[in-house]
């Protein structure tokens, strides 16, 4: 799989997932450019400072945009990181015109755009799930709910940018739920349909795959905290932290998982004639009765892929490459020993609306530790070892207060930046590596509802976890939350 070819990538998306994909990719030194859309300011190149590194001011909702600047700028490889582009067809839209491309087309994003379709696909392939049911009348949907024993999750059946699933604890819980989505329409079209199913009790495991060429492969496992306080308290959250490896897979729980998981998921794809390229992700519990399937991403979660990536020692752009030609990469990608926590630092008003922004401080402290500092290949073309932290972004925007700079644009989630009329032109991204945290006069924004990951490496999940917090107690921003419970074992 190795090889010398220059390879040009563009990464969709300017999320926490986006970030971590695009500092991967950067880890390799035959990487000549990689452009982000829209600005993620947490992209860093470990090998030439900031010249290899450059945004564009597109929207990834932007379909148009998006396959234009690609064939301007002559990409070899696009990277689609959020799930609505997917949903919407973006895949389907740059291979049409021979670009290269790491995701799935509009057919096979149903497994994440429509909750009901993901179910019924669980159902039909013979994937152990919740038992469910589709409701789109709230008078139907209460009668379902005073008929039910036992605690229900509703879940808005289309994208709802992860906050579109309510756990109730009870019926009156339930009865709420169901009329904040739809009766007072909290989730607009995407709850117009509800899937109302059975709670399960359990661990909660992620599994990280790669698909293609009806063939995959499982290259991680973690475990997401989604609630927002500690204790699994409070609403459901995108994800408020992560970890990996997890010690609730044992090789048992493996084998259960490719046996009646995965091998499944991929006999569904080919009968049902999904082409289907790119990362997956396979939420589980695991239940009294065994592993089951909770939801499928048809892309890398966030977090998941803030604990995922450090931990594999791959060369993510020929692995992305052979992935979006429809190969699967030759053996298994090999994992670096130890353990990576990761820990979300979230804005106050975070999951329910969004926050004033708010100055981030100690970035330049922790910079100047040396702690997001690789440290160099050899001969200076090799990979580097990788810095023990990284700040991945995920709602944060840069001011430049020196020479009379302006405020960049606020940049949140994934497709909040201006795309149509939005120029075109692209920026080289600023400063060398060695002091891109700290550099003086510019100065860090938490615009978004999550704001930044700390991801944090370490021997083992004790050591990775007590670096991450020490990180994490460096940072300050007002209103700023956080768990303090993320890969502490009770």
């Amino acid at each position: 799989m190795a090889s010398e070819t220059q390879r040009s990538v563009m990464v969709i998306g300017n999320g926490g997932r986006e970030c971590a994909l695009a500092c991967a990719i950067l880890e390799d030194p035959h990487v000549e450019r990689l452009i982000i859309t829209p600005p993620n300011w947490g992209v860093v190149d470990p090998h030439r400072g900031g010249e290899r590194v450059s945004v564009l001011n597109i929207a990834a909702d932007d379909r148009a945009a998006i396959v234009t600047a690609a064939q301007e700028h002559r990409v070899s490889l696009v990277v689609i990181g959020p799930e609505a582009p997917l949903c919407d067809g973006l895949a389907d839209d740059l291979r049409a015109v021979g670009v290269m491309v790491v995701g799935p087309g509009r057919d096979a994003a149903r497994l994440e755009g429509s909750k009901a379709y993901a179910k019924d696909f669980m159902r039909r392939h013979g994937m152990l799930t919740a038992d469910f049911a589709l409701f789109d009348d709230i008078h139907e949907l209460e009668r379902f709910i005073a008929a039910r024993e036992g605690p229900l999750v509703l879940k808005a059946d289309g994208l709802a940018a992860g906050k579109g699933v309510i756990v109730c604890e009870d019926r009156a819980q339930a009865q709420a739920a169901a009329r904040r989505m739809l009766t007072e329409r909290e989730f607009g079209e995407s709850g117009s349909v509800v899937v109302a199913e059975q709670r399960l009790f359990g661990r909660e495991i992620s599994f990280t795959c790669l698909i293609a060429g009806g063939r995959g492969a499982l290259i991680a496992e973690s475990t997401d905290y989604k609630r927002l306080r500690d204790n699994d308290a409070g609403p459901n959250t995108g994800g408020m932290g992560n970890i990996c490896p997890t010690p609730f897979v044992t090789p048992e729980v493996r084998e259960e998982f490719q046996r009646r998981v995965f091998a499944p998921f991929l006999d569904g794809l080919a009968g049902d004639g999904l082409d289907y390229r790119g990362f997956l992700f396979i939420g589980a519990m695991l239940t009294e009765r065994g592993l089951e399937v909770l939801e499928f991403n048809v892309r890398l979660g966030d977090p998941e892929a803030q604990v995922v990536l450090p931990m594999l020692d791959a060369p993510w752009s020929e692995v992305l490459t052979v992935l979006a030609a429809g190969e699967l990469p030759p053996g298994d990608l090999p994992r670096r020993d130890g353990a990576c926590v990761a820990v979300v630092l979230a804005s106050g008003n975070y999951p329910y609306s969004k926050s004033a922004p708010a100055v981030i401080e100690g970035i330049e402290r922790i910079a100047a530790r040396g702690l997001l500092m690789p440290a160099a290949g050899a001969d200076g073309l090799s990979r580097p070892q990788p810095a023990p932290v990284r700040l991945y972004f995920s709602g944060v925007s840069r001011e430049e207060t020196y020479g009379g700079a302006g405020r960049d644009e606020q940049l949140g989630n994934a497709g909040s930046a201006a795309g149509a009329g939005a120029s075109r032109s692209v920026e080289p991204a600023q400063a060398a590596y060695a002091n891109y945290f700290a550099a003086q006069g510019v100065r860090f924004f938490a615009t978004g509802g999550r704001v930044l990951c700390v991801s944090a490496l370490g021997r083992d999940l004790s050591d990775a976890r007590q670096l991450a917090y020490e990180v994490v107690g460096n940072l300050r921003f007002e209103g700023m939350q956080f768990r303090s419970d993320i890969g502490k074992m009770r």
